[in-house]
């Protein structure tokens, strides 16, 4: 009995690093490959951090395109959208987590 109780104790302790919720890293590498109209629909929600922000896009001179998102004030996601509208890449401005 006391050694299934030190094995349940165990099995809690090394799952208390696992986190439910996946790290930012994970979320912005999981958008590469959908399209950026699915991003932009899935982030249409209103939250604080995007009110009052305007759609921002620049042109790259690989023939692609950025759509820039604002996370957090001061943390912005550029995602980088190949001609067909698929996002290829992305790069993090400012203080991001």
């Amino acid at each position: 009995m006391k050694i299934i109780l030190i094995l349940i104790l165990c099995s809690f302790l090394s799952l208390g690093g696992c986190s439910a919720l996946p790290s930012f890293e994970k979320y912005t590498q999981s958008w590469v490959g959908h399209s950026i109209e699915q991003k932009k629909k899935a982030s249409a929600y209103p939250h604080a951090y995007g009110k009052g922000w305007k759609e921002t896009t620049y042109t790259l001179d690989n023939g692609n395109w950025v759509y820039v998102e604002k996370h957090k004030p001061d943390c912005f996601i550029h995602w980088e959208v190949d001609p067909q509208g698929f996002i290829v890449g992305y790069k993090l401005v400012g203080k991001c987590p």
